[in-house]
């Protein structure tokens, strides 16, 4: 047997040998996969997570605060959850924590159709708006408008799902909680103008969504975690970058989705992911000040018993030319 024989079945071996996957990961969303999660889509798709040695599984959820949960107790170990859902686990002594915030401000606003002329929380007074009693949105707005000084007697308060705009359109209510990206969307597709009332931009500007990690694995696992961190903060930069591009990648993974609908609900969501943290630190950005306020709301509307010291509740250590404290 010739040396060049042996030397061509040593070639032949190896390119038949598979190469061995990246190492697996279950990322545990906080709902259904929707545009609002396409930067983690989009990691995926273009490579990035594999350039990391990585391979991510993106799981569907059923709500922020049973993620935290899941991430806490260790079924699952990395997840999207909200900042008042990672607040809320943390205060309950659930080891999450918050590596990345990706929704920097509160999406809730309180939407109507233009011709109603709401263009402020006062404009609410007296009038009939659509709330899900109880629901984070709601609470959201209770702290709104204790916030502002206004008592919640004086608005109509109309118990309801919030995922459905019908009650305004059919002229049941006034106004109605939704998330700006979302609710308000639907009605603007179907030909009608809408007014958008920002609770972000009255005071109430809480930290939306946000990558948990559950913390024990956090500590043995750092060089995994940043690299899932960096590629996942890579993915969000390139939808930003190539919003059609994003949309595609989504429509691609759910073709039964209307891209009419994604397209205008990206275009909602971006100016959701900036902040004068993100212009100064990055994509992810996060801040002892801005998770204090998350915090304290929460607090003052009962929603947890007690604070955390707010250096349990995130690090920076895992991001990229991170500067903030």
């Amino acid at each position: 047997m010739t040396k060049k024989f042996i030397f061509a079945l040593f070639v032949l071996f190896i390119s038949c040998t598979p190469r061995q996957s990246g190492q697996k990961i279950q990322l545990l969303l906080d709902w259904k996969t929707q545009m609002e999660h396409s930067g983690f889509l989009v990691a995926q798709s273009k490579g990035f997570y594999a350039e990391e040695g990585l391979e991510v599984e993106i799981l569907a959820g059923k709500g922020a605060p049973t993620t935290a949960r899941l991430i806490g107790n260790g079924t699952y170990l990395l997840g999207v959850s909200s900042g008042s859902a990672t607040v809320m686990a943390r205060a309950k002594n659930i080891p999450v924590v918050s590596v990345a915030v990706i929704n920097q401000h509160s999406p809730v606003v309180i939407y109507s159709l233009k011709e109603s002329q709401l263009l402020k929380p006062s404009d609410l007074v007296g009038k009939r708006v659509g709330v899900n009693i109880g629901g984070t949105k709601h609470r959201e707005f209770q702290a709104l408008l204790r916030h502002l000084s206004i008592s919640e007697d004086d608005i109509q308060l109309m118990g309801m799902t919030e995922s459905n705009p019908g009650p305004l359109l059919a002229g049941k209510v006034d106004a109605m909680l939704g998330y700006t990206e979302d609710q308000p969307v639907t009605v603007e597709l179907r030909g009608r103008e809408v007014s958008r009332i920002s609770l972000a931009e009255h005071g109430i500007d809480l930290y939306s969504t946000n990558i948990i990690v559950n913390e024990p694995y956090m500590n043995e696992n750092p060089k995994t975690v940043r690299s899932f961190v960096r590629a996942s903060m890579k993915g969000w930069a390139y939808a930003i970058e190539h919003p059609e591009e994003a949309v595609s990648i989504y429509v691609a993974t759910y073709p039964e989705s209307d891209p009419g609908f994604n397209r205008a609900n990206f275009k909602r969501l971006i100016p959701i992911l900036q902040s004068e943290d993100v212009n100064k630190s990055g994509l992810g950005a996060q801040t002892e000040e801005r998770w204090t306020h998350t915090q304290e709301v929460l607090f003052d509307l009962k929603l947890i018993k007690k604070t955390v010291p707010v250096t349990q509740i995130y690090t920076n250590k895992f991001l990229s030319n991170q500067n903030a404290h």
